[in-house]
């Protein structure tokens, strides 16, 4: 598993696990949470099948969404990991990120994307990385230019419109030396 253990100052990621059925639950429950999600089934049939695909993508090394946990309690409060998609008939790896709604505006999902975004390109796995947000989702397109991402098309994904941000290998270099230099700062 892609991010297995992976931790920043706050987060852990884990797998996600049958165990954490209900708060998925709980969350997709949530129509202000899940609004872009578009949980069309029963809430149970949908997340198990969430959480089947899940394990898929661990098995067949394609990544998959974690559960986040805070480092200092132990607490689970979303979800967040490297996806392998395509997107327009190209493979691409994705981060993506879902928080439960009373974790919003802690920086939580900013932290975990920038996460998933520095592994991604320190294990050389592409030299572009990309977020698929729906157009009407601001806070996620804000977490997505927080993470240094831009805006690089729209189109439609599994029925969906979306915006397609993306961030790219050469450029997160180009950061990391402006940081470590000074040039640039947080």
């Amino acid at each position: 598993m892609l991010l297995n253990n992976l931790t920043t100052a706050r987060l852990r990621f884990r797998p996600l696990n049958l165990a954490d059925k209900p708060q998925l639950m709980a969350f997709f429950e949530d129509p202000v949470a899940n609004k872009f999600l578009f949980v069309k089934t029963d809430v149970s049939a949908f997340t198990d099948t969430w959480l089947r695909r899940q394990f898929g993508r661990y098995e067949n090394e394609m990544g998959g969404l974690h559960a986040l946990e805070l480092i200092e309690t132990g607490e689970f409060i979303g979800q967040a990991g490297l996806l392998f998609q395509w997107v327009d008939g190209i493979p691409k790896w994705e981060v993506s990120y879902h928080l439960f709604q009373e974790h919003w505006g802690k920086g939580y999902a900013t932290e975990a994307a920038i996460a998933c975004r520095d592994f991604c390109f320190e294990n050389e796995m592409a030299e572009t990385l990309i977020s698929l947000i729906h157009p009407d989702n601001l806070r996620s397109q804000a977490v997505a230019k927080r993470n240094a991402m831009t805006e690089w098309k729209r189109t439609t994904w599994r029925e969906m419109p979306v915006v397609v941000y993306r961030a790219r290998r050469a450029d997160w270099e180009a950061l990391k030396v402006g940081l470590r230099l000074g040039l640039i700062r947080r």
